[in-house]
């Protein structure tokens, strides 16, 4: 997962989206639309998608909707792959979630992509 460092206005933060060049977020690789990454404002974690990709002359931009916030700690172990390795608390019983287990769910869960499809979906319905 791909971190980038950005500072979040309280615009940006109410709006939940984010307009990022590739060259000044320092990326090593090329985003791809759909996938998801860590924005790091200060000391703050969020998880973001990408849903826009703009390729021009002078660089290619990147608009990403901004999801919810992450601690530190969540926030490091996505960054080194450790979500993908299935964890068990031994203060959390085997037949209930923890917090973590929820945040991978919705993390994973793609519910940034479904909304625009929803909005879309809803408009066709009442013919607007």
């Amino acid at each position: 997962m791909e971190l980038i460092e950005a500072q979040l206005s309280e615009f940006t933060q109410r709006s939940r989206s984010l307009v990022v060049r590739h060259a000044g977020a320092g990326l090593t690789r090329a985003l791809e639309h759909g996938e998801r990454v860590l924005v790091r404002s200060d000391e703050e974690f969020r998880t973001a998608v990408v849903v826009d990709i703009d390729v021009e002359a002078d660089g290619t931009t990147y608009r990403l909707v901004l999801g919810g916030r992450l601690a530190a700690e969540m926030a490091l172990d996505r960054l080194v792959g450790e979500t993908d390795v299935p964890r068990h608390r031994a203060d959390v019983p085997a037949d209930r979630l923890s917090v973590e287990d929820v945040a991978d769910m919705l993390a994973r869960s793609g519910a940034a992509h479904r909304v625009p499809v929803q909005r879309q979906v809803a408009r066709r319905l009442l013919g607007r």
